[in-house]
């Protein structure tokens, strides 16, 4: 039997499968039409080779196409973060991971990413009817501004942001709402309204895993419906003259207390300094007694007599005029020390006891001497009883000066 050609059989048929070389060769021809080059053939065939032609081998080329197509594939894959976005890497649709700002790197065709701002403020408003806590309705608005705290949560945790926000806006505003009288919400406790509708509307989101920050509400003013914005301006405006006449009973109040107080605390340092004055004063004549007391039990009568003489000097030296009523005698004399005290002056004698008795000798013995003048201005005669209650009695009306 004669030597066949490889792969067919003596009646020249096909048989078994084909050469690798071949099947190579045909998917080089057809990357070659692809890229629009034709097949080049040698003008003689190789020798022992038969009467085909033999195209020749592309291998070279069909290995730059691949590593360009990876240097593309690779190239593709580079995506870069700036600082203020998240990327969130997904690998066959699911969830891998989430990358900071900076250059990465993924297998294109494996994974993909997605990319969100997680400082870009944003802003949402919500307004509804309202029904207070002491039974009122009112129309309350808020301004509500959030960024995105956690971008998996953002992307996968909600359906709709805005829709998700508005509906834990609702919740939050009638809850607060619902504990709120309408005297704070108008007036002084907005601030507290408002601080409350932060705190819950955060625990809401927390709650859902939303993804969201709350960074801003302002509570707009609310407004009562416009069925009743009459009596609703009536009560506004008396609330705020309740508030002026607070405020001008208060700047009345500082004006007043401070004074009341300082004269409080004024009577109440002079009471303790009479207090104390009145205690050391008690305690000196307390002190004068006992010291008195154990001189007279020495001496009882000498003791009595300089008491009586004290006394009489104590008396006697706040007047200038004295009255002497004696029993011999139906007159009544007084005594002018006043002109005593000029007599002693006159003569430049010293003011003491002596000098006194010795001035006093001598008006005695100018009056016992018969001198009228002198008569004149120290006598006065003694009233009867008939003389007394009369007003025209001119007893009594001497020189008493």
């Amino acid at each position: 039997m004669a030597w066949n050609e490889p792969g067919k059989d003596d009646n020249n048929k096909p048989e078994g499968p084909p050469e690798l070389d071949k099947v190579f060769k045909d998917i080089s021809n057809k990357l070659t039409d692809l890229f629009g080059k034709k097949s080049h053939h040698d003008s003689t065939p190789p020798s022992g080779s038969g009467n085909g032609i033999v195209t020749k081998s592309r291998k070279p080329f069909i290995f730059g196409v691949l590593i360009l197509l990876i240097i593309i594939w690779f190239l593709s894959g580079i995506f870069i973060v700036s600082p203020a976005q998240r990327a969130v890497v997904l690998q066959f649709g699911k969830y891998q991971q989430t990358v900071g700002p900076g250059p990465h790197w993924l297998p294109r065709f494996i994974q993909s990413e997605i990319t969100v701002d997680v400082q870009k403020i944003s802003n949402y408003a919500y307004s509804a009817q309202m029904l207070t806590k002491d039974q009122n309705i009112v129309d309350v608005a808020v301004a509500i501004q959030y960024r995105i705290d956690n971008a998996r949560n953002y992307l996968y945790n909600l359906v709709n942001a805005n829709s998700s926000i508005q509906q834990a806006t609702a919740s939050a505003l009638r809850q607060v709402m619902g504990d709120t009288t309408l005297d704070q919400v108008l007036t002084s406790g907005r601030a507290v309204v408002r601080e409350a509708v932060l705190q819950q509307l955060k625990k809401i989101l927390k709650l859902y895993h939303a993804g969201i920050e709350i960074t801003d509400v302002a509570l707009q003013p609310a407004r009562a419906p416009a069925e009743v914005k009459a009596a609703f301006d009536d009560a506004i405006k008396a609330q705020e003259d309740e508030l002026r006449y607070q405020n001008q009973a208060e700047a009345y109040a500082n004006g007043v207390v401070p004074i009341a107080q300082g004269k409080a605390k004024r009577i109440l340092q002079e009471a303790k300094a009479y207090q104390q004055k009145v205690v050391l004063t008690a305690k000196g004549n307390v002190a004068q007694f006992n010291a008195i007391y154990s001189v007279y039990k020495a001496a009882p009568a000498v003791t009595k007599e300089r008491l009586y003489i004290a006394a009489l000097e104590n008396v006697l030296q706040k007047t200038s005029k004295v009255f002497v009523d004696t029993k011999a005698s139906n007159n009544l004399l007084y005594l002018p020390l006043n002109r005593l005290l000029a007599a002693a002056n006159k003569n430049n004698l010293p003011l003491n006891s002596g000098n006194i008795q010795t001035t006093n000798s001598v008006v005695n013995q100018q009056m016992l001497s018969g001198s009228e003048s002198l008569n004149n201005d120290l006598t006065i005669n003694r009233p009867s009883r008939e003389d007394i209650g009369n007003p025209d009695s001119t007893v009594g009306q001497g020189d008493r000066t």
